[in-house]
């Protein structure tokens, strides 16, 4: 859940009261590929 509240997708609060597990697995698979796609773009 770190890397979803550190990448500024969500916050901890959010993940606690709004966000379900799938929604905290599906934002960290957005980061996830977020990271890619800017590495591949240097």
């Amino acid at each position: 859940m770190g890397a979803v509240v550190s990448s500024k997708l969500a916050t901890l609060h959010e993940l606690q009261t709004i966000y379900g597990l799938e929604d905290a697995l599906d934002l960290i698979e957005v980061s996830s590929v977020d990271a890619y796609n800017h590495r591949d773009n240097k």
